[in-house]
């Protein structure tokens, strides 16, 4: 049976009280199941079992409450996600694997003590979680039932005046019906089998509301949730008589196929200054995907799902998160949170939520944003393909037996015309430059990471394609915590151009040592270094020189990477303005510009810059070209640079040349408080911007209509 109770279950948080008899310190936890039958007739079963303490901690003190339970074969445990916000929490799932003889029903129970808050009015009471477990053979689909998928995320927060819907995301691949109801202490479902006043719970959509100004403090929530088929169906048992399950009608008469718990917390907290999203509370925005969506994940290849929250003001800290055991989360250097996930081949046609908390900070308070849950449905592994990492070029070879309907002649790199895919009648290949044909580099906390994509087209002048639906994304992964091995000299060559009506040119950029711009900064000495407010003097001039032209440096604009369209960067000159404060130009009409500006640092574990700038050459003393027109502040629109035939050129287009890395230097105290393992002195490949490090993997991308991002480890190299 399957039911997914994304049981986005907002979660499960209760502030522990000191207990001296008692380890538990309870948080909250669900359990669910997935049957896998064995040749000899038997069932090998799959609990997941996610549980929530004040520490880190995991145990299986589940017991047999009826039934043949048969034997636990495997258990395995680890860390989810944790806090230290609300409350300290940690929350760990166990995979528990046990062996049945047959298909019958039985019950697995877990007694403990306490659910117990200290804040406020609160009760406390022993907690117990009961698991109903029926694997008959569904008439529907002839295969064994399976429970609800179900997931708690500690903690979950609510202004007192904001009202919230709480979707406890119910779906089921089956089609079966789902609802969620409180606990009986009858049946063993519940410790305190309190209902909380101020909630209402929406048993048909799974959805808890809070009012309006409802009493500060915890409140715990011991539900079930069941599923009903939407049609009469047959269970079948190989020692036991068939049972009928039938559709829902009233709870008294209506009997569920599965039953999962499903308890969490809710905290009231002090009124917000305002209940809008994207003010003080956390609003999800793109690429965050919408609640509810269905992600598709391949066997070894790593999942990725991207969330980024706004708030204006607040400041966001942190994403908390409730996903399968080995999941993991990053931070990137815009903001995002990746949470990643690689399912393995025991997890193929099977179900998991992950559900995720904006979490944001004014002041000494901290305001949560909606729960937001996703469906991870585990498809066949994917293309094969090698990925080859090397320190300025990443090399692909897929199979082509693993990919349908591939036209190997119609593939390239990103949309780039001039940069082709090769195929034979096994593999398609290629091999690019890391800082060529379009690739991004992304920042986190732990790596730095070079993606491309491989993509489909009819003809190359075409924007779209109809040739087939699928991209396949690769990528080159670096630690950034790890030793450098060898240093590079970073400076540039002279950079060429070729335009009609100019011939071949070549241009060089260049540092000096003073505003006399006599003498060069020599080549074997990059990366430079610079003190922070330093006065960098550059100059970009012709190798030689070219008659009656002159340049215009049209843009110059700053990364921490070599790459101008970064992410992070900070505009010095645009449209021939000065834009930073302390820019300079010295030169105006001439073959070679001068300028400088001061040294500056990017906020962050940045000690580095890369400058690049756009130059335009014209014909000199020609009133009709861009170079005449000077800074014009977008406001002048350029001269057209159509040519007609036979007419001469009187100025080229937009070329880029830049120079770099410029490495400032920190100051004692600076440098003293960052870890040593950021590995601050960092040094990067210009032309490549890539650091040699210890560790490199390669990884690939599938992406088909409908799916997400899945990532597959490929290679693993010590460079």
């Amino acid at each position: 049976m399957s039911i997914i109770m994304s049981v986005s279950a907002l979660l499960s948080a209760l502030l522990l009280l000191a207990s001296t008899a008692s380890a538990s310190h309870f948080y909250g936890g669900s359990m669910t199941f997935n049957p896998i039958k064995n040749p000899d007739g038997s069932y090998r079963v799959d609990f997941r079992f996610k549980e929530a303490y004040h520490i880190c901690s995991a145990s299986d003190p589940w017991t047999c409450r009826s039934g043949n339970c048969g034997s636990r074969t495997s258990f395995v445990s680890g860390r989810v996600d944790s806090s230290t916000k609300g409350g300290s929490w940690c929350q760990t799932e166990a995979v528990i694997k046990r062996t049945v003889p047959n298909n019958s029903p039985f019950q697995l129970t877990q007694n403990s003590c306490c659910w117990i808050y200290t804040l406020y009015d609160i009760y406390g009471g022993n907690w117990r979680l009961i698991t109903h477990i029926d694997l008959g053979e569904r008439s529907d689909t002839s295969k064994p039932n399976r429970s609800p998928v179900a997931t708690t995320l500690p903690i979950v927060r609510v202004p007192q005046n904001c009202a919230r819907n709480y979707n406890l995301l119910s779906c089921d691949p089956d089609k079966d019906t789902v609802r969620c109801r409180y606990g009986t202490l009858s049946a063993n479902e519940c410790g305190m089998c309190h209902q909380p006043a101020g909630f209402t719970l929406d048993q048909s959509t799974c959805t808890l509301s809070n009012s309006v100004n409802a009493t500060r403090g915890f409140y715990a929530f011991e539900l079930v949730m069941e599923d009903y088929p939407t049609q009469n169906i047959t269970l079948n048992y190989t020692a036991m008589a068939p049972a009928v399950r039938s559709p829902f009608v009233n709870s008294s008469s209506s009997s569920p196929l599965s039953k999962i718990p499903l308890q969490f917390a809710v905290e009231v907290e002090a009124p917000a200054p305002s209940c809008i999203e994207g003010e003080y509370l956390p609003r999800f925005i793109h690429p965050t995907p919408h609640q509810g969506e269905h992600l598709q994940a391949r066997v070894n290849q790593e999942l990725e799902i991207r969330v980024k929250a706004t708030a204006t003001f607040s400041s966001i800290t942190d994403v908390v998160f409730s996903g399968p055991l080995n999941s993991t989360k990053e931070t990137t250097t815009t903001g995002e949170y990746v949470i990643n996930w690689t399912p393995t081949s025991d997890n193929f046609g099977q179900h998991f939520p992950i559900c995720f908390i904006a979490e944001g900070q004014n002041g000494s308070r901290n305001y949560q944003s909606e729960m937001r849950c996703v469906i991870v449905v585990v498809e066949a592994a994917g293309p094969r393909a090698q990925v080859t990492c090397t320190k300025d070029t990443m090399s692909v070879s897929i199979e082509r037996s693993t990919i349908s309907g591939i036209h190997g002649d119609h593939l390239r790199l990103n949309n780039n015309a001039s940069c082709a895919v090769s195929s034979n009648s096994t593999h398609v290949f290629t091999t690019f430059s890391l800082s060529g044909c379009g690739t991004q580099i992304e920042e986190t906390d732990e790596h730095l990471s070079f993606k491309n994509t491989i993509v489909t087209y009819d003809n190359p002048n075409h924007i779209i394609t109809r040739k087939n639906i699928f991209e396949i994304e690769v990528m080159c992964k670096y630690q950034k915590k790890s030793s450098i091995t060898t240093r590079f000299d970073a400076h540039r060559p002279a950079v060429n151009f070729t335009e009609r009506g100019f011939g071949s040119f070549s241009y060089q950029f260049e540092f000096y040592q003073s505003g006399t711009f006599r003498n060069t900064r020599d080549p074997s000495s990059y990366p430079l270094d610079y003190n922070v407010g330093e006065t960098i003097y550059m100059e970009i001039a012709p190798v030689n020189v070219i008659q009656n032209t002159e340049v215009f440096l049209e843009s110059c604009v700053a990364t921490p990477y070599d790459n101008p369209s970064y992410p992070i960067s900070y505009p010095i000159i645009t449209n021939g303005c000065g834009v930073d404060e302390t820019v300079n130009i010295y030169t105006s009409h001439q073959p070679n510009v001068k300028f400088s500006m001061e040294a500056f640092k990017f906020i962050g574990q940045y000690d580095q810059v890369f400058i690049s700038c756009s130059i335009i050459i014209c014909e000199a003393n020609n009133p009709n070209t861009r170079c005449a027109q000077g800074c014009t502040n977008g406001t002048q629109v350029a001269p057209s640079l159509h040519v007609h035939k036979r007419e001469a050129a009187f100025q080229t287009g937009s070329h880029f040349i830049s120079q770099g890395p410029l490495r400032l230097r920190r100051s004692a105290s600076f440098t003293d408080a960052i870890s040593p393992s950021l590995n601050l002195n960092l040094v990067f490949v210009a032309g490549c911007v890539v650091a040699v490090v210890a560790m490199v993997c390669g990884m690939m991308v599938y992406k088909s209509r409908g799916s997400k991002v899945n990532y597959q480890l490929l290679k693993s190299d010590e460079i």
